[in-house]
């Protein structure tokens, strides 16, 4: 039954990812299946979770050099996932979240991630030596949205997400503007913004605890003035306020709340799940086909925590306890998984990635 179940994966990841050759979507396969079974994502202990596929040894050099083949390029392999992954979702909405996550003091990576049922899938992505940029960071996030935009289905205008460390950037801006897509961007309260009738202010001035405001005009002094519209969103019980910019007129302040599923995702990938800030792959290229196991790993569970929560309650009870789950969606899938696995039943993988209103 594991062999068979390898071989579905195999042969789902075969389709979605078709510019790979099956030597190299084997190895996907198993590297993935391992990552999720041992809960870890250095080749070491993934390859000892699969003794039944060989000896550990073996396997952890395979892996090894699939994160070395300098014949896999990031960049098509980011392409060829993104389209796999939106064109199985058949949203009417795309909300992209970008930002900067760091792997202790060795690496650096720049995301862009779909948002997905309080979590977010990742799309497109580049690693890099702490301090050494591969190139500037509006061309890099230009770069990954680039990337991302070819999958986009017609007629869908995805919303770009980024907070304050980012979104500060008239440059950033202008990316979103030019590729025709909406934006909604968290700045710093200092930014400027310029009334209608002339005069200027800090955004932060106009905030008041427990109150929202929604202005258009202009903002970034420095720039020249942009239009936009702007959002100085404080709830009580934040410390500080959501200054936000956007080119939307339907958009609200609260829909800024998706950002911080990215952070979740993150959590995830690291201390909450695959364990990837212990990883020892810290030369770029390697990393950027390790995120792409983790990917393929991730939007597996999330896929399975989505269809358990649509199971029959008898099937709901094996995998928690009480009528209220207290776990995340990926935190169901993984459970579902081990279940599945363990009782050595099949794990469907015909279905990866469901629709949102599934």
């Amino acid at each position: 039954m594991r062999q068979k179940q390898l071989y579905q994966w195999y042969e789902r990841i075969r389709e979605g990812l078709p510019h790979l050759s099956k030597p190299q979507a084997i190895v996907l396969a198993m590297f993935s299946l391992g990552v999720v079974l041992a809960e870890r994502c250095g080749t070491s202990k993934v390859a000892e979770r699969l003794g039944w596929l060989g000896k550990a040894d073996s396997l952890e050099r395979r892996f090894q050099r699939f994160l070395s083949n300098a014949r896999l390029s990031g960049e098509a392999c980011c392409r060829a996932w993104s389209k796999w992954v939106i064109s199985k979702l058949g949203e009417p909405e795309i909300v992209l979240l970008v930002d900067e996550t760091k792997l202790g003091k060795w690496l650096g990576v720049m995301m862009v991630g779909l948002a997905y049922r309080q979590r977010c899938i990742p799309l497109a992505w580049m690693c890099y030596r702490t301090g050494e940029w591969p190139m500037k960071q509006v061309e890099l996030i230009r770069c990954l949205l680039t990337w991302v935009a070819d999958s986009i289905p017609a007629g869908v205008t995805p919303l770009v997400m980024v907070d304050r460390g980012l979104g500060t950037s008239p440059g950033l801006v202008q990316v979103v503007v030019d590729l025709d897509w909406q934006y909604l961007f968290r700045v710093q309260g200092q930014t400027r913004f310029r009334f209608q009738d002339g005069h200027d202010v800090p955004l932060r001035s106009l905030a008041l605890r427990g109150h929202s405001r929604s202005l258009r005009g202009q903002i970034f002094k420095k720039a020249g003035w942009l239009p936009a519209r702007i959002h100085v969103f404080w709830k009580t019980a934040y410390d500080e306020p959501w200054c936000l910019i956007t080119n939307s007129p339907g958009l609200v302040a609260e829909r800024y709340a998706h950002r911080a599923w990215q952070e979740q995702s993150f959590r995830d990938l690291k201390s909450g799940g695959w364990q990837w800030q212990q990883s020892q792959v810290r030369i770029p290229h390697h990393a950027d086909l390790l995120v792409l196991v983790l990917a393929l790993a991730y939007a597996w569970m999330l896929t399975l925590g989505l269809l358990i929560e649509h199971a029959p309650l008898s099937i709901q009870r094996a995998i928690w306890r009480g009528s209220r789950c207290p776990y995340s969606l990926y935190r169901k899938g993984l459970r579902y998984f081990l279940h599945l696995f363990e009782a050595r039943k099949l794990i469907c993988t015909h279905f990866l990635f469901l629709p949102l209103n599934l």
